[in-house]
């Protein structure tokens, strides 16, 4: 039975009608328009990650910002002043791409995606205050990307470089190391390769230890620092110089275990590393040749470790400088020259790779550590703890102490249309200008054919090259590439505090009053690129004194994906793919949000597959509390109710909306029971709801006679002694041994607690026929019946 036939049965709770109808009220009155500073309200600052203007909401757009949604509304209702704005990462190569396609003018195509999106926004029901809406592509936004630029410039922080850059043949543009996967582009799927290139760099590494140092101060999960200390990749260790047998020249290795270089057998170096020696005439043969050529062409930025272990000898030797040994120099493809200085001492007895490798090719393996953790076979170093002769045989071979990261330069050109225009002139001698404040936002031209050749299309625009030298001269020339669209990513949080400033980025009192962020919701996919290169820009910000805090974001969680109902991701192929449209115009907006959230819990990497019959019994959850309205009546206050309020605000403070859920369902589940609910009773359990389900939550909060919106009301308390339990569970004991347990109420009195105890069948059996001395009763906890 497919959805729509589940729900024939439902009653007259139109959904259709509610929604809409609160939807245009809240935008009419503005109650979600986020003023910088109210009084007696605490600013509370919540980010997601603003999307990509693709002209579709799917379901992952749903979890992303529908869920979240309810801890804003939920900080709201506890009194704070919430901003939880969004916006749209327009500018990137999918728009690029698609219009192109289409035959349809980039921009044109986005502005027109970004419309049916504020649409289907609108259909959320998310606390999204519009007025602070950015858009990355807008010449009001990108002006202050280009000034950021052009800050970093004068600073040194951003500068031009012939660099290895890992190029897509389909995208036709440079990627960063990040956006390389397993040697392929993160976005197509192609297979990257390697070529020398100019492009424009930032200086990231310049910020690596304060990157990983602060990273303690920060309320983030274990993983996500980890997987940022890892994607940086600080080694402290010893660099030690390994002279070659047949010339006056050295190879330079870098290790952290220089404790064990009396057990190194050989040198393996990078295929990177080795090209490099091609150029210098170090290595000649053909063999080696080929094989660099072939293992560079196959070898992925960083997906060395989990390939088959390969290598060629050079035909040379190095001597080891501890014990004067002659070991062979070998090019492998699990040493990477982004790593250290692209070349290692091979310990095959105490590294795993290393030994993987030598018993491949017959290499020998010397053991240098005993079961102890102290050195053998080490000369005059024998017996020292591996700690103590680090420094030690460092200074012994002539090396030095030295920090090494895996993280490189930050390289941003892109040779694409769509994206921000670096900001810099050439002049006729070929120097590079920061383009003047005055004439900033540096406008993309418009008379440029776009289709991807792989040279930059800003280079085929005549407007371009005519402005720049009416501006600055004859034979001035402008820059030709664009950003990679993380810069703008970079830094559009201080955008949404002050959208509409001309004069600055950001007040600095504005960016006073709302960062650092409180909270910041995203994916997993951008723990080592966004959020790092973020930091990054924070930091680097801060030091120019234009921000004042040193990092952005106080907590951050990541989201999980919800997958399709067969338990893989979603995917057009595979036919599996939900759309959310269809769902909230047969079930509702709030059966959407409801199911959402119920999945599972949220801010865990956790992935969640979507179930028909579970969100038809959500919606069935919504129906029973618009039908429940019916029992309003007569009754008394319950300890029930307010065990709810307590453990719903517990669990949606540690984001356990699923959890939440199930309490008010316990809740509903009781009431349905009774003859009667009170009003005021059912007026909380709306206020509970209303963060969930925010429409359905409205229509009754109205229907009881409310004339100001429930979602301007205070989150509910609860009082603490109704907290403890109407029926308190007994030990019974028999000389001070545990026979029977009995459930009573707490307000029992003594001779009614002993009187349960003895006519339990267990304990008649067992002082049947014994005299009963006394009996201790401790209400509330035990009683003693001592025979």
């Amino acid at each position: 039975m497919d959805t729509s036939e589940k729900v024939k049965d439902f009653n007259n709770y139109d959904h259709k009608i509610i929604e809409k109808k609160w939807q245009e009220e809240w935008e009419k009155s503005g109650i979600y328009k986020v003023e910088d500073n109210v009084k007696d309200r605490e600013n509370y600052y919540q980010l997601v990650e603003f999307t990509y203007p693709s002209g579709d909401l799917h379901v992952g757009h749903w979890y992303a910002f529908a869920v979240p949604d309810i801890f804003a509304r939920y900080k709201r209702m506890q009194g704070y002043n919430v901003l939880y704005p969004m916006g749209f990462d327009a500018f990137g190569l999918p728009a690029e791409n698609a219009a192109i396609k289409l035959g349809a003018d980039p921009k044109n195509w986005t502005y027109i995606q970004m419309d049916k999106m504020r649409e289907q926004f609108r259909t959320m029901g998310a606390t999204f205050d519009w007025n602070r809406e950015i858009v990355s592509c807008d010449p009001r936004y990108y002006k202050w990307t280009q000034w950021m630029f052009n800050q970093f410039f004068k600073k040194d922080l951003v500068y031009r470089a012939n660099t290895k850059v890992n190029w897509c043949p389909k995208d036709k543009t440079i990627l960063a190391n990040e956006q390389v996967v397993d040697g392929k582009c993160e976005r197509c799927g192609n297979e990257v390769i390697q070529r020398d290139q100019d492009q424009w760099m930032i200086r990231t590494t310049k910020y690596a230890n304060r990157l990983i140092d602060d990273l303690d101060i920060l309320d983030w999960p274990h993983a996500i620092k980890e997987a940022q200390k890892n994607w940086i990749g600080r080694s402290k260790g010893s660099e030690i110089s390994f002279p070659r047998t047949d010339l006056g020249e050295d190879i330079k290795i870098f290790t952290t275990r220089a404790d064990t270089i009396y057990g190194a057998t050989f040198i393996a170096v990078s295929v990177g590393l080795a090209k490099d020696w091609l150029e210098l005439g170090w290595v000649t043969s053909q063999e080696i040749k080929n094989y660099i050529e072939a293992t560079l062409k196959e070898q992925g930025v960083r997906d060395f470790k989990e390939k088959e272990k390969t290598g060629i000898y050079t035909g040379f030797n190095a001597i080891n400088p501890a014990n004067k040994k002659k070991i062979p120099v070998w090019v492998t493809n699990y040493v990477i020259k982004d790593v250290g200085t692209g070349a290692i001492m091979a310990v095959p007895a105490h590294d795993e790779r290393d030994f993987e490798f030598a018993n491949k090719y017959n290499l020998p393996e010397l053991k240098v550590i005993s079961k102890e953790g102290k050195l053998i076979n080490s000369e005059k170093f024998n017996n020292l703890t591996y700690e103590e002769a680090k420094q030690k045989i460092t200074e012994f071979v002539g090396g030095k102490m030295i920090s090494t990261y895996r993280l490189r330069d930050w390289g941003i050109s892109r040779q694409r249309y769509w994206g921000t225009p670096i900001p810099i002139v050439y002049d006729p001698d070929g120097k590079a200008h920061a383009i003047p404040d005055k004439y900033l936002p540096w406008t993309l031209p418009t008379d440029v054919n776009h289709t991807p050749d792989g040279t930059a299309p800003l280079a085929r625009s005549k407007e371009l090259f005519e402005r720049t030298e009416k501006i600055f001269g004859k034979g001035w020339k402008p820059e030709v590439e664009t950003m990679d669209t993380f810069v703008d990513s970079s830094w559009y949080f201080y955008r949404y505090l002050d959208n509409k400033n001309d004069e600055v980025f950001a007040d600095q009192e504005k960016m006073r009053s709302w960062m650092p962020i409180d909270l910041y919701m995203g994916g997993p996919e951008h723990t080592t690129m966004h959020l790092l290169y973020s930091r990054f820009w924070t930091k680097a910000l801060k030091d120019l004194g234009f921000v004042v805090d040193n990092e952005s974001y106080k907590i951050r969680r990541n989201r999980g994906l919800i997958l399709g109902p067969d338990g893989n991701k979603m995917s057009k192929s595979k036919g599996n793919v939900i759309n959310p449209d269809e769902v909230v115009n047969l079930l509702g907006a709030d059966t959407v949000r409801l199911y959402l959230a119920f999945m599972g819990p949220y801010g865990i990497t956790a992935n969640y597959p979507w179930d028909p019959n579970g969100v038809v019994g959500v919606r069935r959850f919504l129906e029973r509390i618009w039908k429940i309205k019916s029992k309003i009546g007569e009754g008394q206050t319950t300890n029930l109710l307010h065990k709810t309020i307590n453990k719903i605000q517990i669990d949606i403070e540690d984001h356990k909306y699923n959890t939440a859920i199930s309490s008010m369902m316990i809740l509903i589940n009781e009431w349905d029971k009774k003859n009667n609910i009170l009003e005021s009773e059912y007026k909380i359990l709306l206020k509970l709801l209303a963060p969930f389900a925010p429409h359905i939550a409205e229509e009754l909060w109205h229907q009881l006679g409310e004339q100001n919106s429930i979602h301007l009301s205070t989150w509910p308390k609860y009082n603490t002694n109704m907290l403890v339990d109407d029926i308190v569970t007994m030990g019974v004991q028999i000389n001070s041994r545990i026979r029977a347990e009995i459930s009573i109420s707490k307000d029992a009195t003594k001779e009614e607690i002993e009187k349960k105890a003895l006519s339990i069948p267990r304990i008649i059996e067992l002082t049947q026929f014994q005299k009963i001395k006394r009996i201790v009763t401790v209400p509330g906890r035990v009683i003693n019946i001592i025979i």
